[in-house]
């Protein structure tokens, strides 16, 4: 009896936290769905999956989602994140967990990234969407930052009269 008040005990925050995950998630799910606007291209499907032996590239869209490529950068893959990560656009590695070992990463399945070094290291997978080479080179453009151009109205005017 006293072995099973002190494993509950023991395991409280961690139940806590889980139960805060679920709920936080719960009400991001609800929110999205109202009215909010489509992140995703609306030509792909929200049921698909790349196999993880094949992935051989990914670039960085934000903190949330990131392309990833199948063998030699001939299909895009649209990967959004259960929640966001500022530490994916600084590493140069990622790995990736198949959590259901069905050899495929998807939006199911609590297949996750892993990020090195990263805070969480581990964040699972909501969604896998399928682009086209068009459809990602626009996310990328989308997501680059903005080139700042110079205001002619803020540089000194040069002296014309020679003095």
């Amino acid at each position: 009896m006293i072995a099973a008040t002190g494993t509950a005990v023991r395991h409280w925050p961690t139940l806590v936290l889980a139960g805060c995950t679920l709920w936080l998630t719960a009400c991001a799910t609800q929110v999205a769905g109202e009215g909010a606007p489509a992140m995703s291209p609306p030509s792909v499907s929200k049921e698909d999956c790349i196999y993880s032996r094949l992935i051989s590239d990914w670039s960085s869209l934000d903190a949330q989602r990131l392309i990833v490529y199948g063998s030699n950068r001939s299909q895009p893959y649209l990967v959004q994140l259960s929640f966001p990560s500022n530490d994916l656009s600084f590493n140069i590695a990622l790995g990736v967990l198949d959590a259901d070992h069905n050899n495929r990463i998807c939006g199911y399945g609590f297949d996750a990234i892993l990020i090195p070094n990263g805070i969480p290291p581990r964040i699972t997978i909501s969604s896998v969407q399928k682009l086209t080479k068009e459809e990602a080179a626009k996310l990328i453009e989308e997501a680059r930052p903005k080139k700042k151009t110079k205001d002619t109205a803020t540089q000194p005017k040069s002296d014309t009269t020679g003095n």
